[in-house]
């Protein structure tokens, strides 16, 4: 079986020679090919129609390269315009090489010369014969390759060389597809692709004449450049370094609408990350790139969340579709929770989006984290309040960008049937026009974070209703020596006018914790929390730690602080909580004091 691949090398003959006798004025090129018969790599080095030199080895990246960089060597000579008698061969120990002057073209060992059943000399006197014969007649060299194509709207400057008499002129047959400007002090033929097309640029030089075909076809896509992840921390966890970057390269790349892109793996670089990119698509010139990130450390958005969206109903999902969608207008900063099981047949995957349906790129800030799939809700909905506090606390966050007619997926998480996933995150959008968030369940997983939309689906006008006040204040007094004081965290208001959050997941409590001692001696005070509606954890930022409840039966109590408050003195401490989901609530806070 014989396997072949053509690589294209520099320059391209448009008439043929007969190797026989000294060819006629020509246009002149090299080309290499890569074929495989069993075992054997064969590399041929053409000079027009005519294979001048083979290669032949068991290795096809060692072939590949030689055969390759001969031709390209072969390519440089030809421009130069270097007369036959310059190729000469010489022996070099136990080999021997091809040399065009002072330029080594070729070696020929042992190893070469045995698999074309022939020795070293032989060989090389063979090959450097089938160029001589190559080069005996006046030739123009064109440093193009056959087939040629232009991206719409760029330019390729084309060397030529050789040693033709007379002046070179050059014109297309369509001008409207492809322009060409020729300038015989560099020696340069400037194509221009003006529309998508084909056409043939003829080239004439004294005796010499030929054509070559050129074709002008549009990138399938382009890449702006610098590209920066903004973070608000060098120290960011390495799963959102990886979010942001690949946010910052996805968001930099504008692809034709049937184009699809290839992202490779993100790796660490000395300015950030580097990732290899490809775009193609039918009709489309594809573009590949290795494209370097850099990092953008930028200040974490000061607005605070005046509102809660909450995804949970239902909390069971037995199917695909979308489970929250809810506007966030420029300059809003809200908290995002969504807690699921897949009590579907199936696995689904949950999704939250942020859906830019406008004409200019849209900029929101995100911090948070999710867990899950899990079986047990209690715990992925802690772990996921537990990282956002941290997050929050680290102001670990990173700025995602939403091109126009857009959406970007912050989080993911393929469920399988009777599983949990849970999350929580604060997003501000720091641009000026409004953006959507959603929350959604597919059937499958998206390898593409970053996805066009329907600007013009009715579907992005209905919005779900799960908007909530997004924060409680509460001021828990206690006296010295008096009677417990309580509060009841996670219980909804009971005024009519207000929307109805059960277990106030979501939202922050900012408490102030206040103890005042009247006594003349000092005394000690301690705050509680209590599970008095069934089996939970929480996590409480007391006078700035964070303290973790463990998980706590029903009805079980938990101490959260203790410390002392002076004689004749009063105390604040300041306490905030958000109630996870998962977790039952309202439970009850208790401060209590202890005196001699």
């Amino acid at each position: 079986m014989t396997r072949t691949r053509i690589a294209f090398t520099v320059i391209v003959l448009l008439v043929g020679f007969a190797v026989a006798s000294p060819a006629p004025a020509n246009l002149l090129y090299f080309t290499s090919s890569i074929s495989q018969q069993d075992s054997t790599v064969i590399g041929e080095v053409r000079a027009g129609p005519l294979v001048v030199i083979r290669l032949r080895g068991t290795q096809l990246s060692d072939i590949e390269t030689r055969t390759q960089l001969v031709a390209e060597r072969l390519t440089q000579q030809g421009l130069r315009g270097i007369p036959a008698q310059y190729i000469r061969t010489a022996r070099l120990d136990s080999s021997y090489v091809i040399m065009a002057g002072d330029v080594l073209l070729v070696t020929v060992d042992k190893i070469t010369a045995e698999p074309a059943d022939s020795r070293p000399q032989e060989l090389a006197q063979q090959w450097a014969e089938n160029l001589r014969r190559v080069f005996a007649s006046p030739y123009l060299c064109v440093d193009l390759a056959p087939d040629t194509v232009v991206p719409l709207g760029e330019s390729r400057r084309i060397r030529y060389g050789g040693t033709y008499a007379g002046q070179l002129s050059a014109s297309s047959e369509d001008p409207t597809v492809i322009s060409v400007a020729v300038d015989p002090n560099k020696q340069v033929l400037t194509i221009n692709g003006l529309a998508r097309g084909s056409t043939r640029i003829k080239i004439e030089a004294e005796a010499i004449s030929g054509s070559f075909s050129v074709r002008c076809m549009p990138w399938a896509g382009t890449i702006t450049h610098p590209i920066a992840a903004q973070l608000t921390t060098p120290q960011a966890p390495d799963e959102i370094m990886r979010t942001a970057a690949l946010n910052a390269l996805l968001s930099n790349i504008n692809a034709e609408p049937t184009a699809s892109i290839q992202v490779g793996k993100l790796q660490r670089s000395f300015a950030g990350w580097q990732s290899a990119v490809q775009i193609t698509g039918p009709g489309y010139l594809s573009r590949r790139e290795t494209v370097n990130i850099g990092v953008d450390l930028i200040s974490r958005p000061t607005a605070s969340p005046q509102s809660v969206l909450v995804s949970n109903e239902p909390e069971r999902v037995t199917g695909p579709g979308t489970l929250l969608r809810e506007s966030l207008a420029g300059g809003e900063s809200c908290r995002l929770l969504w807690h699921h099981v897949n009590t579907a047949s199936v696995p689904l995957t949950f999704a939250v989006r942020v859906v830019n349906a406008g004409d200019e790129p849209a900029r929101v800030f995100i911090v948070g984290d999710q867990a899950g799939p899990s079986t047990d809700e209690i715990h992925s909905g802690h772990v996921a309040m537990y990282d956002f506090w941290r997050m929050r606390l680290g102001s670990v966050g990173y700025v995602a960008t939403v091109p126009g007619a857009s959406a970007w997926r912050a989080y993911q998480c393929t469920t399988p049937p009777s599983r949990i996933v849970s999350g929580i995150c604060q997003m501000t959008n720091i641009g000026p026009e409004a953006v959507m968030i959603e929350v959604v369940a597919q059937p499958g997983a998206s390898d593409m974070p970053l996805v066009a939309v329907d600007t013009n689906a009715e579907h992005l006008s209905r919005l779900s209703e799960f908007r909530y006040d997004g924060r409680q204040t509460a001021e828990l007094f206690h006296q010295i020596g008096g009677a417990w004081s309580f509060l009841r965290i996670g219980k909804p208001s009971s005024d009519p006018d207000i929307a109805q959050l059960p277990g106030h997941y979501g939202v922050l409590y900012d408490i102030t914790v206040r103890v005042d001692n009247a006594r003349q001696q000092p005394a000690i005070f301690e705050l509680a929390v209590a599970a008095s509606a069934g089996a939970g954890r929480g996590v409480y930022l007391i006078d700035g730690q964070l303290v973790d409840t463990g998980t706590m039966r029903p009805s079980q109590e938990r101490r959260l602080w203790r410390g002392p408050v002076a004689a004749g003195a009063s105390r604040s401490l300041p306490v905030q909580t958000i109630p996870q989901a998962g977790s039952n609530y309202p439970v009850m806070l208790v401060v209590r004091s202890f005196t001699d």
